[in-house]
């Protein structure tokens, strides 16, 4: 038996002992008492209704189970041919990219500004490298510094030529 068999046969048997734990409490309490045919009647007609409901609440279950179960293997067999194709391009050998003329250049430009730097302050390099055509923030990148401090001293060379 599954686990909601026994929370089925649980709840039938809690009505049950409920059902007739309250009829003895009323016959002690004085309560009004109902012919002991009336109440079996009673508690056969909801236990029907009980077990109608909960079976028909297993079966919903048992639906959306198998659906589940259902997408899951679906879901596993696309895991699966998604993992093929990776190890299939892994195994491929990825032509290099070829570099571009822009890179080329780009590539030359910082070798001769690094070339040419070693032997200036960082303030001839700031001013190099702009003269050259360098950005304030690639300049920054490129020495490891702030933009704030390459404007400044962009900034202060300017005064001292003008």
């Amino acid at each position: 038996m599954s686990f909601l068999d026994y929370l089925v046969v649980l709840s039938t048997l809690g009505t049950v002992v409920f059902s007739w734990t309250y009829l003895l409490l009323g016959r002690e309490n004085g309560q009004r008492e109902l012919d002991r045919e009336e109440i079996e009647e009673r508690i056969m007609e909801l236990m029907g209704k009980f077990r109608y409901m909960s079976a028909n609440r297993l079966e919903l279950l048992e639906r959306k189970t198998q659906e589940i179960r259902r997408l899951i293997s679906e879901a596993n067999t696309v895991m699966s041919k998604l993992m093929v194709k990776m190890s299939e391009m892994e195994r491929l050998e990825l032509p290099k990219t070829e570099i571009t003329e822009e890179k080329k250049e780009e590539q030359k430009l910082q070798k001769e500004s690094e070339d040419t730097e070693k032997d200036f302050g960082i303030e001839k390099k700031i001013v190099s490298m702009y003269d050259r055509g360098f950005s304030e923030i690639d300049i920054a990148k490129k020495l490891g510094i702030t933009v704030g401090e390459v404007r400044l001293i962009l900034q202060l060379f300017k005064r001292n030529v003008g």
